[in-house]
């Protein structure tokens, strides 16, 4: 074996050596688990038309498949299956914005609806700005058939309800079933205890 080529399969084994931290160092890298779901959702909508993917949360065996893919007016979103929601939970949503069509400057909105126990609905909304570091939670209440919003501190007052009780239960759900769920179909950087650079804000949860 000549020197020259001794150099270049020297070169090329040590090339081969730097691989696996060449992909280390150039894979995306997110400031939380948030960040994850929002990227991988808009890369996967506008992905090529003729050959869609799947998103991480649609592959979730408790996901809804999508009737249609892509963006509608810069929005699209996914639902947990019926069968799949835990006790006294109504329904579980994601809804993803992207306006112009484009990565920056959208959010994400994660959904939990709560039955209480006269048949109204708790809606705890947890919406994520691109690029935030804030998580806000935000409390809704409506009719059993969503076709009636009631004013959230009066409707408390009246009813005695200790909204505590419900926004523990949807903290749990988002943390132990979504983030738990997320980090079985995608290898996330995060884990349930550990989201990254975020912080949960209440925005008019009431003690």
């Amino acid at each position: 074996m000549n020197k020259k080529m001794f150099y270049t399969l020297s070169i090329g084994a040590f090339l081969i050596m730097l691989l696996p931290l060449a992909f280390i160092f150039l894979k995306p890298r997110y400031s939380n688990v948030f960040e994850e779901i929002y990227h991988d959702e808009y890369h996967h909508t506008v992905g090529p038309w003729l050959s869609p993917t799947a998103s991480t949360l649609e592959s979730l065996p408790d996901m809804k498949k999508k009737r249609t893919r892509g963006l509608l007016y810069g929005v699209t979103g996914g639902n947990y299956k019926k069968n799949s929601l835990p006790k006294n939970i109504h329904s579980i949503n994601y809804v993803f914005e992207y306006p112009d069509n484009e990565l920056g400057n959208g959010n994400v909105l994660i959904v939990i609806n709560v039955d209480l126990p006269n048949s109204d609905i708790l809606k705890v909304e947890y919406m994520y700005q691109h690029q935030s570091n804030q998580l806000i939670q935000k409390i809704r209440i409506f009719s059993d058939d969503y076709k009636q919003e009631y004013p959230v501190e009066q409707y408390i007052t009246q009813n005695k309800l200790d909204v505590k009780v419900y926004t523990e239960i949807a903290n749990d759900i988002l943390k132990n079933k979504l983030i738990s769920d997320w980090r079985s179909a995608y290898p996330s950087q995060f884990s349930v205890e550990n989201w990254g650079n975020v912080k949960m804000i209440s925005e008019n949860a009431i003690d």
